[in-house]
């Protein structure tokens, strides 16, 4: 059984519906569980019918009121309030993850992938093996800010690593039992209603002590996973190809075939954001000139760059 968290708004629904599908092409038996906002329910349950299916109110871990109080008491002393407010809601729907998948390995004794909702998946990947997840990495992300706030919140004593922004990520349940602990989660041995608020406060508050100026994003759910999970198993992260900058259009099954062919695990459609590559572009076709060109560029900086990691990971490896 393969469990898998998404925390969505309505809009994804089409993706999330085509990655339903890919998922079941590659694993025998998949678990579904979509967290999202009480006033979407009914659209999410409409359109998504099959008993993988499990649709969650995100009310029932944290309201966005209640998040919101605990920023609104928690930042009064920063200077960036106006800027922090217009993204409270990208910070509110990653401790919505955290708390989910915490809650259900804790209940459930079972591991769980948390998985981007614009994200669709094009090659089975193997998330866990000898009870611990296997850890990815990226090649073409590494945000600063994030590891601070990360060091804050459990202690940063990797001497080398690359970023865990790959869309998803493992935790299994060994992994979640010693999460809890660096974060000092006094309700990591049960389903308890009070998680998601330990989990509000202890990222808020770390934001704020770590960073007294504002710098955009802050906080990577992914990244602060990623580093626990390595802080419990320090093995070399594998560096996977996937498609997400630049394309401004949806993949043809033709396309989708050449990014296989390449090796790419995934696609992800950053459909949500303001930009003009981005507005609209679930309803347009991936350009050829461009996705060729984003396929070239993609793969030979890839490749390069994996080089380098394997040789940066072995040199501190021998060298600590």
């Amino acid at each position: 059984m393969l469990n898998i968290c998404q925390v969505s708004l309505a809009r994804d629904i089409p993706i999330i519906l085509e990655n339903y599908h890919s998922f079941k092409k590659f694993y025998d038996s998949i678990k579904i569980f979509i967290v999202c906002p009480e006033n979407e329910i009914g659209e999410f349950k409409k359109k998504l019918k099959q008993s993988e299916f499990n649709i969650i109110n995100e009310n029932d871990l944290i309201p966005f009121t209640e998040f919101k109080n605990i920023y609104d008491k928690l930042s009064t002393s920063i200077k960036y309030q106006k800027l922090f407010v217009n993204r409270l809601n990208w910070y509110y729907q990653q401790v919505l993850k955290i708390s989910f998948v915490m809650n259900f390995v804790a209940s459930n004794k079972e591991d769980i992938i948390i998985w981007d909702a614009d994200t669709l998946i094009l090659k089975k990947l193997k998330f866990f093996n000898n009870k611990t997840s296997i850890k990815y990495g990226t090649l073409f992300e590494f945000h600063k800010p994030y590891f601070k706030t990360n060091c804050s919140i459990i202690g940063l004593h990797q001497k080398y690593f690359i970023s865990s922004l790959v869309q998803f990520i493992g935790l299994s349940v060994s992994e979640c039992i010693f999460f809890s602990k660096k974060i000092k989660n006094p309700h990591h041995s049960y389903n308890n209603k009070k998680t998601p608020f330990f989990i509000s406060r202890i990222i808020l508050e770390n934001i704020f002590k770590s960073h007294p100026c504002y710098n955009g994003s802050l906080f990577s759910e992914y990244e602060l996973i990623g580093i626990s999970n390595l802080m419990n198993e320090n093995v070399k992260q594998k560096a996977i190809f996937t498609l997400r900058s630049d394309l401004d259009g949806k993949l043809s099954k033709t396309q989708i075939f050449l990014a296989k062919l390449l090796n790419i695990k995934h696609v992800t459609y950053e459909h949500s954001y303001s930009s003009s590559n981005s507005r609209g572009m679930l309803k347009r076709k991936q350009k050829w000139i461009s996705f060729f060109k984003i396929l070239v560029k993609s793969f030979v900086k890839f490749h390069l760059r994996n080089i380098k990691h394997n040789f940066n990971f072995y040199y501190n490896l021998y060298n600590g």
